[in-house]
């Protein structure tokens, strides 16, 4: 039997009371961990926000971070990289063991920075390997590179309030084409081995196309037998739909292709998932509307059009351990909402059902994992204040993850240049903290309140705070003792961003 043993995430040194790394030449081969803030893994069960300004080192301490999750933990990330700083997480800087680096140093005089790291590349590039393996980079870019994977979406995880005002004329009717139409979506999903290639849109839309030309009296025939022959069709149908191997489901597909069309796809999209589907068919049939159905298939084609719509979801099963959605390759805020919106829905249900599964079972058999999501520029996602509609529908998904994702083991990890900007509610719900520099005293001070640090922060600490060199920070909250003033240790993989080369432009041609 495996004992259990604690494990810590290697963030960075304590800094001394007078403001300098705690570095020195150590006569062993290697530096201890005597100095080191080490965050044991468990602590990270809460939610974290990061508060830091440009040029602070924000992006290098998340990326330290989250190596350390990765390697430290089976946990799962999911970033949403709003600057393209996770793009090359997959490679390791080479920089960072240069030749005239020593090893046994915690700082580099050069520059300043915590640039050096306790093990040698070879050591991090033994651990980092597994994690390279399950990292997948979802993008809109082209040319696409090995890793990446096109940026879709599934239809079914859109809100239908993120596609409609709630005030629209014909609401009520949209609401009931939505509702049966993912759920044909699903069905046909599920019955079409991986899809085989067809367009599953294609297929919702020429149902609903067939009913729109089909003649009254016999739309009102087909409503009469849904209400007389359901109990029949749901008891017919009930040995055959809760086995879903792919055998099975090629024997359904065969047995529909011998029945009348309408009650092949009647049995597809509402007869498997009983009763209550059916009645979600029979509000479509009952109040149909063609000017609503076309309205509601036109918004489909139009982000159809834009490429962003898949052929089908994504599984649970295929989710890789460390994925980075790019989000500057969508260049239209409504649809990098809209990405967002169904990124979010799908990581929702997906742990809602896995939370459903796990407890089936006693706590001892519970094999779930976390999924952190980390979000830079969160004031930009979670705004105090929403400019749009679609601000807001995104704000209220952050918020439901903020209050009851913990028990479905969804974490949030958001960095910001401006806490006064994020949403309070969410912020309220972060129990760690760290702050790394800010510009003013003024934004320290407004920093320090909104994160509920204004007993524990003195003013002689937030002094420090505004002269924090990159890299330095305070950790508070849950993973600290008190609060700890950390000097970040390097983060050991390269940072798809970067900065100007002032050695080139501050020169004359």
């Amino acid at each position: 039997m495996q004992e259990d043993v604690d494990t810590f995430l290697d963030l960075g040194w304590i800094v001394d009371p007078q403001f300098h790394p705690m570095f020195c030449i150590q006569s062993k081969d290697r530096p201890d961990y005597s100095d080191m803030v080490r965050i044991p893994t468990k602590k990270m069960d809460k939610h974290t926000v990061i508060i830091a300004q440009s040029g602070s080192g924000k992006s290098f301490f998340l990326g330290r971070l989250i190596e350390e999750i990765m390697i430290k933990s089976k946990a799962r990330c999911l970033i949403l990289d709003p600057n393209g700083d996770f793009r090359k997480i997959n490679q390791i800087d080479e920089e960072l063991w240069r030749s005239d680096q020593v090893l046994t140093q915690k700082y580099d005089i050069k520059t300043g920075m915590g640039k050096l790291t306790l093990e040698t590349k070879d050591e991090f590039a033994k651990k980092w390997r597994p994690v390279i393996d399950e990292f997948v980079i979802k993008t809109n870019r082209v040319p696409k590179e090995s890793k990446d994977e096109e940026l879709k979406i599934w239809w079914p995880t859109i809100s239908l309030e993120f596609l409609i005002q709630s005030d629209h004329p014909r609401s009520t009717e949209m609401f009931h084409c939505h509702n049966w139409a993912k759920e044909l979506f699903n069905q046909f999903a599920q019955l079409s081995d991986d899809t085989n290639g067809e367009d599953i849109i294609s297929k919702v839309k020429n149902i609903f196309k067939t009913l729109q030309e089909m003649p009254n009296e016999e739309r009102v025939k087909m409503v009469e037998k849904l209400r007389v022959g359901t109990e029949k069709k749901d008891e017919r149908l009930k040995t055959i739909t809760n086995d879903t191997t792919r055998t099975k489901m090629s024997t359904i597909r065969n047995a529909f292709s011998s029945v009348p069309f309408f009650d092949s796809f009647i049995s597809l999209g509402a007869a498997s998932l009983g009763n209550e589907s059916i009645e979600k068919a029979k509000f479509v049939f009952e109040s149909y509307s063609w000017e609503t159905v076309n309205s509601y298939f036109g918004l489909i084609e139009r982000y159809q059009s834009l490429g962003i719509l898949a052929k089908g979801p994504n599984s649970s099963n295929n989710q890789k351990r460390l994925e980075v959605v790019d989000l500057p390759s969508i260049n239209n805020n409504e649809l990098r909402a809209l990405v967002l919106n169904s990124i979010l829905t799908e990581e929702w249900e997906n742990a809602v059902k896995k939370w459903e599964e796990a407890m089936k079972n006693p706590r001892d058999e519970d094999r779930r994992v976390p999924t952190f999501i980390v979000l830079d520029e969160a004031h930009n996602f979670i705004p105090s204040n929403p400019r749009s509609r679609h601000e807001s529908l995104v704000r209220e998904q952050f918020r439901t993850i903020a209050a009851e994702g913990r028990k479905f083991g969804l974490f949030l990890i958001l960095v910001s240049q401006r806490a006064d900007k994020l949403d309070d509610l969410v912020l309220s719900e972060c129990g760690n903290k760290a702050i790394l520099r800010l510009d003013s005293h003024s934004m320290a001070d407004k920093v320090i309140k909104a994160l509920g640090l204004d007993f524990e922060i003195k003013s002689n600490e937030r002094e420090k705070i505004v002269n924090f060199k990159p890299g330095r920070g305070i950790i508070a909250g849950n993973w600290a003792s008190g609060f700890d003033i950390l000097y970040c240790a390097a983060r050991r993989t390269i940072e798809g961003g970067r900065n100007l080369e002032y050695k080139y432009w501050t020169k004359p041609f």
